[in-house]
């Protein structure tokens, strides 16, 4: 079945059950988090998960540059690391369970990571990050278990199990992720790849994504404008797609998903002939641009409401909003 749309609520469920503190050694870790199940890729998501309950970044080391080498044994000791530590843990864990899997190296746009001014020159590659590289059911596929686990908010790391690294394509995965061996781009001639370190560094800085975009299936490619600014006066289209086309895009399994304006009506977007969601708009007079979902209508969950239900509540019931991306304008 697609990764993408494949339920694994109940490996997630299973891989829960395994605190690091009660962990006698690697090996029966290993063999617990996996032996239930068939496919290689429940086997791999098995541990991915068990890192996001388990292991916490290891932030103290992190922003004060003593960064000391990791062992996995070390790992599961402390529960903490910094991407290496995940990396090294989950290579560990795989080979333990029969997985093909190698440790990955290279650029990450994560924490701190700003986008180059215009016509600013690519600067020499540099590598700051880890990740995997697994064979899952016949198909070689990139993770990323320490984005998967969470993400820095200033200083304070959150825990916050984020799937998409798990299930992100080739060409997405590329987006923040640059191998020091192009080997492991895994970017097919057809997609463009291999892509080359200018053409990574240099990408124009794409809008704001907030979290919930992942979290309900859309496609970051698919995404549409992928600038992060819109000139005054521009007509846009909007465009979003779920992540696979095995995802229903009925309104009955769907919020209503919304632009809004600081100082105006939003307006929902309809759906297109392509199985996605769009609207052309003119934007005048605004700072800024969001992509919003309606999360609930009087207190009650929005999912399934519809465009007319939306309508109908607007001005009349409370609503709240979820964000999705956004530009400035």
């Amino acid at each position: 079945t697609c990764i993408k749309c494949h339920d694994f609520s109940d490996v997630d469920a299973h891989a829960a059950q395994y605190p690091r503190q009660y962990v006698r050694s690697l090996e029966e870790l290993a063999d617990s988090l996996t032996e239930p199940f068939t496919y290689e890729t429940e086997k791999a998501r098995a541990i991915f998960t068990w890192l996001h309950h388990n292991i916490q970044y290891d932030t103290k080391s992190f922003f004060s540059g003593a960064l000391q080498p990791a062992t996995p044994e070390s790992t599961l000791s402390s529960g903490l690391a910094v991407c290496d530590g995940y990396a090294g843990l989950f290579v560990h864990l795989a080979e333990r369970a029969g997985l093909q899997v190698y440790k990955v190296s290279g650029h990450g746009k994560g924490f701190g990571y700003q986008d180059l001014s215009p016509g600013e020159p690519a600067p020499k590659m540099s590598s700051n990050h880890a990740w995997n590289c697994v064979l899952m059911d016949g198909e070689w596929r990139l993770i990323d278990a320490t984005w998967g686990a969470g993400a820095l908010n200033g200083t304070t790391y959150e825990q916050r199990f984020d799937s998409s690294w798990f299930s992100s394509s080739p060409s997405e995965f590329g987006r923040r992720h640059f191998p020091t061996d192009p080997t492991f781009q895994l970017i097919s001639d057809e997609e463009g790849g291999p892509i080359t370190w200018e053409d990574y560094i240099l990408r124009p800085a794409g809008p704001t994504i907030f979290s919930d975009f992942h979290r309900l299936d859309f496609f970051v490619d698919l995404l549409q404008p992928m600038t992060n600014v819109i000139e005054h006066g521009q007509t846009v289209t909007f465009t979003l797609f779920k992540r696979c086309e095995h995802l229903s895009n009925r309104d009955a399994d769907n919020y209503v998903y919304i632009l809004h304006f600081p100082d105006r009506q939003p307006v929902p977007l309809e759906p297109n002939a392509e199985g996605g969601w769009s609207l052309t708009y003119r934007i005048v007079g605004q700072t800024e641009v969001s992509l919003l979902f309606v999360s609930t209508v009087d207190g009650q969950d929005a999912r399934g409401i519809g465009i007319r239900g939306f309508t109908n509540a607007l001005n009349r019931k409370p609503m709240t909003f979820g964000g999705l991306v956004k530009w400035a304008v």
